[in-house]
């Protein structure tokens, strides 16, 4: 499988508020994509009653509700109504070893990108449950000395993450062997936060999707 070869320098990172659920302070890296995607689509059983799919499942809008149904067991401890889980959905492919990197380009809108276990409950967003991690942007934080303001979210925790600007691509950097997952702007290799997790499940991407649109890039 390939994967984005991550190299620590002395610098400091976009994230550098301190620990956080278990997560130490993060170095910037130097962040050299040496490999292709990990390729995944959006899956429709797990989707939101807010969220629409492209024909090839690559792209999700927020949208108008749509009629719910029930998912399997497997993903969730009760069936889908219209109160829970109107905002997530996760990805079709899991991953229990290795290394894996993905792009999701992200428009001007609202959102959680990150990883969940399968299992996780469905009854709330993205980085909101003890089986979720994400890093996510609200449209309607105000920017602080032109800074882009993201939230690290975390087993129902968050803190505030600065970066530079606003980056048109999310690049996702999953250790699962090591246990950490990277967030970086790809445009610049800027890192914008590291997770560092005990992983003890299979992991799949996860996304809560609350305004515009997110689509999986294929280079």
């Amino acid at each position: 499988m390939q994967y984005l070869k991550i190299e620590p320098q002395m610098q400091r990172s976009a994230s550098d508020s301190g620990p956080l659920c278990g997560l130490p302070e993060v170095v910037s890296c130097s962040v050299n994509k040496t490999r292709g995607m990990f390729e995944f689509q959006f899956d429709p059983q797990s989707a939101g009653s807010y969220l629409h799919l492209s024909k090839n499942n690559s792209k999700v809008t927020k949208g108008k509700m749509q009629k719910c149904h029930s998912l399997p067991d497997l993903i969730t401890a009760k069936p889908k109504t219209n109160s829970s889980n109107a905002y997530t959905i996760l990805g079709n492919h899991a991953i229990s070893e290795g290394n894996h990197y993905w792009e999701i380009q992200t428009g001007d809108g609202s959102f959680t990108i990150g990883v969940a276990y399968r299992s996780v409950r469905r009854d709330k967003e993205i980085g909101w449950t003890k089986k979720s991690w994400g890093l996510g942007k609200q449209k309607w934080i105000p920017s602080i000395l032109h800074d882009s303001v993201f939230k690290a979210l975390a087993q129902g925790e968050q803190t505030e993450v600065r970066i530079s600007s606003c980056p048109e691509r999310i690049g996702v950097h999953l250790d699962y062997d090591l246990g950490s997952v990277t967030f970086t702007d790809p445009a610049t290799q800027e890192v914008i936060h590291t997770f560092n997790i005990k992983f003890e499940e299979p992991v799949v991407p996860a996304f809560s999707l609350y305004k515009g649109s997110l689509s999986i890039c294929s280079d």
